[in-house]
């Protein structure tokens, strides 16, 4: 029997609706996603960039960042890391996961890479708002926030923040499984880890962004980790 013409649309809608969510979200990042090629700035896996957005306003963005223009007093972090300079000619803002950060002279990093925003006043300071919470982050403080609200400000290791700006990945006592995530974001292609408590092995080791490739192998050596490299630039470790 023909099917009917509402089935029709509605397996038509469901195949349309499925395209379209592998198109937005391409599975394990192997092309950019359409809110990726929408940005007015962007950045790919291991490229870094520098912007000059005003006389005043520089911005160095890292790897796997998108940025939206938000007229010309401020833009929006929509994913990433950027780094700040304001040379106090006038207040400008960044907007990044519900929050807006607002500063006139100050040097500031803001990475927003998962549920959380965190903000590193490196230099002056900085006022950050969300969800009818505003507090003023002063120089070496950090704070993490979300959609409800502010954490405490703490010190902040300003030497580990901006040490992607001079080419290094540093980490001191950080799990294996955060390491890795890490790595994914130079990294072309993957690594997986399939071996939970591996993950949580605190880890104390720096790798240049120049040889990021090599950084599997070093967990290997140093770590004890079986590893099985595929094509495509991915790899398992366990």
């Amino acid at each position: 029997m023909p099917s009917s013409p509402g089935r029709r649309a509605f397996l038509g809608g469901a195949v349309a609706a499925a395209v379209a969510a592998v198109v937005v979200q391409p599975p394990l990042g192997l092309w950019p996603s359409v809110e990726e090629l929408a940005a007015d700035y962007r950045t790919a896996t291991g490229e870094q960039r520098q912007l000059a957005l005003a006389p005043s306003v520089d911005v160095r963005m890292n790897t796997q960042t998108l940025i939206n223009r938000v007229g010309r007093d401020g833009f929006e972090l929509v994913a990433g890391e950027a780094e700040v300079a304001l040379a106090g000619t006038g207040a400008f803002f960044v907007d990044a996961g519900g929050g807006r950060l607002q500063a006139n002279a100050a040097r500031i990093n803001v990475r927003y890479t998962g549920p959380q925003v965190c903000v590193t006043c490196l230099e002056g300071r900085v006022t950050v708002s969300v969800a009818g919470q505003q507090r003023t982050l002063e120089e070496g403080r950090q704070m993490f926030y979300d959609r409800t609200g502010l954490q405490e400000p703490v010190r902040a290791d300003v030497a580990s923040v901006g040490a992607w700006r001079s080419g290094v990945l540093s980490f001191d006592r950080v799990p294996l499984a955060d390491v890795i995530a890490e790595i994914n974001r130079y990294r072309p292609g993957k690594v997986f880890l399939r071996n939970d408590e591996l993950g949580r092995t605190p880890v104390r080791m720096q790798i240049a962004l120049r040889s990021i490739d090599n950084a599997p192998l070093m967990i290997r050596e140093r770590y004890g980790a079986r590893m099985r490299s595929l094509p495509g630039g991915f790899v398992v470790l366990s």
